[in-house]
């Protein structure tokens, strides 16, 4: 089955996953603006709909985010077919990535019954140290509800407990790209854009960059 009227034969999704603070985003932003693909990020499309006014699971959604859990499946994957059938409408886009999922066995495989197997997934290994540097220098500097000390904590013990068995089934299965997250930004970006080219091939399409002149007529 997959998602609206959309052929899942058409569709290439790739997990990126990493521990709280691995750099899952930051390197998403900088490939959706290099290449030709989609970024999703499961946090951004939880707390958008968290923040919508009237949404039917907007107060479950924060509750959890609060404790550092992760919410049921059904909504999670539901959220994620949502925003991936209006970037299908919107952009005609093929190719995505999503950032934060799966977390749990249970959400890898409704995900893939109901939407898409996923071509691999992209595992960004940063030392527990580095990644809580990150989230608190987020927290300062974002003001992000779910990076104070505490419930930074309590992510770190539910990717423990939880998401390291979706990477390991991942491993087993041999869709596992495997990244050092340490270090400086630049040279993880460097690794990253090799893994998906070992991966997607000619899939994996650079965007036309955008000339100065260009820059200046929309300023």
């Amino acid at each position: 089955m997959g998602v609206g009227d959309t052929n899942p034969s058409n569709l290439q999704v790739v997990f990126v996953l990493g521990g709280p603070g691995a750099g899952k985003g930051t390197q998403c932003g900088r490939l959706a603006q290099d290449y030709h693909l989609e970024h999703l990020s499961l946090g951004d499309v939880l707390r958008k709909e968290r923040d919508t006014p009237g949404s039917e699971h907007g107060e479950l959604i924060a509750r959890n985010m609060e404790q550092g859990r992760i919410g049921p499946m059904e909504v999670t994957v539901s959220l994620l077919k949502k925003a991936i059938l209006a970037a299908t409408i919107q952009t005609d886009s093929r190719l995505f990535l999503i950032d934060g999922f799966p977390r749990k066995m249970d959400q890898l495989l409704l995900f893939e019954d109901t939407v898409c197997a996923a071509t691999c997934a992209v595992y960004l290994d940063a030392s527990s140290e580095d990644r809580r540097r990150r989230l608190v220098n987020r927290g300062v500097v974002d003001g992000r509800q779910d990076d104070t000390n505490d419930i930074i904590q309590k992510r770190f013990v539910t990717f423990e407990e939880t998401c390291v068995k979706v990477i390991r089934h991942l491993e087993c299965e041999g869709r596992i790209e495997q990244v050092q997250g340490d270090g400086d930004i630049d040279e993880v970006y460097m690794a990253t854009q090799e893994a998906l080219k070992t991966r997607l091939g000619d899939a994996l399409t650079r965007r036309k960059p955008v000339a100065k002149s260009a820059i200046s007529d929309m300023l």
